[in-house]
């Protein structure tokens, strides 16, 4: 049985609203606890105490037939209200916080394209004389062709990164998202990724060694496991030791399809194994040395590959622990399990 209501402040604020827009034409007829209004067959209650009103309209049978039972449950409704509106209050805060954690990174990310652009051929020069924008640029070009291919993978890994952020924004944030499962190059995929970030392993000196592994598959929603992956290796090239080297290897374990990431990186005590996939945890050390994030990125990589049927696991080994310029650092490696065929998909 169901009741339609929308729910007010003693102000006339309204917190709530569930009518259906004919039923919000018929308020303004209510005025008792139970009353059929309308012609197609609707029964409507008002009820009140100092803080809300409570309007309440149904055409469910058992409703229409009693007039007690309609009054008991929108009774309970307004008895209840204060717990409504808190949880509809925590639920808008959650959304924007949502909301401006996307249009806060989206802004930054366009900021940082355009100052790259910029940095690269002035806007001053490109704007004062429109007829010669392509030959001034083309002469830049041609000058500095290292800084120009430079600029264009920064534009270009910047432009993933939105499309990470509107891709987290439509995956997690819907409560039944749309996921499309099917056979991917687990290689291949990582290889797309792994491209854009190769310039800040570079800065680093970081050398990256990919196995040769291009024979494994595994069944996923490629835009999804994009973006998980996208948070994996940012979180890699920010946080592994420079000089260093990154391993990377696929195999097969049977019924996953592994993609293991071995490096020297931060500390990660062993109390932060769990933690570090924790929604707004950041670790002990990339906090205080100032590299910590919301703590957004290992939870987001976590929970998408939950949601592929996969997992992720993190191994670290303390008895590697070394310290370089004040800053400790050890082996770390992260685990992907995905399923490598769909009877897999059924077993996780």
């Amino acid at each position: 049985m169901t009741i339609r209501y929308r729910i007010q402040t003693s102000k006339g604020k309204v917190i709530f609203c569930g009518l259906l827009p004919y039923e919000t034409t018929l308020i303004k007829h209510v005025t008792s606890q139970s009353q059929k209004v309308g012609d197609i067959g609707i029964r409507a209650g008002i009820f009140k105490n100092d803080s809300y009103t409570v309007y309440g309209f149904s055409s469910d049978p058992d409703f229409l037939k009693s007039s007690q039972k309609f009054k008991t449950q929108l009774n309970v409704i307004l008895n209840t209200t204060d717990s409504i509106e808190e949880i509809i209050d925590t639920t808008k805060k959650s959304i924007n916080k949502s909301t401006s954690r996307l249009i806060h990174n989206l802004t930054t990310l366009n900021a940082h394209n355009i100052q790259d652009i910029y940095s690269l051929i002035p806007q001053e020069s490109v704007s004062g004389n429109m007829k010669k924008q392509i030959s001034f640029a083309e002469d830049i070009v041609k000058k500095e062709p290292k800084e120009t291919a430079i600029t264009l993978l920064k534009v270009a890994k910047n432009n993933a990164s939105m499309k990470v952020e509107f891709s987290v924004f439509k995956k997690l944030f819907d409560s039944n998202p749309e996921l499309q499962i099917r056979k991917h190059n687990v290689h291949k995929v990582l290889m797309n990724m792994f491209y854009l970030f190769f310039p800040d392993f570079t800065d680093k000196n970081v050398k990256v060694i990919v196995g040769d592994e291009s024979r494994h598959i595994a069944y996923f929603d490629y835009e999804s496991i994009h973006v998980a992956l996208y948070h994996l290796i940012e979180n890699s090239s920010k946080y592994i030791k420079p000089n260093s080297t990154l391993k990377i290897d696929i195999c097969n374990n049977g019924i996953h399809s592994q993609i293991s990431m071995d490096m020297m990186s931060t500390e990660i005590k062993e109390n932060e194994v769990e933690q570090i996939f924790l929604e707004g945890v950041s670790g002990a050390l990339p906090t205080k040395i100032g590299k910590a994030g919301e703590g957004i990125g290992m939870y987001m990589a976590k929970k998408i590959i939950e949601l592929n049927s996969g997992f992720i696991t993190v191994t670290p080994y303390p008895n590697t622990l070394e310290e370089t310029l004040g800053f400790k650092f050890q082996r770390n490696v992260f685990t992907i399990n995905l399923p490598n065929s769909k009877q897999s998909l059924t077993k996780i």
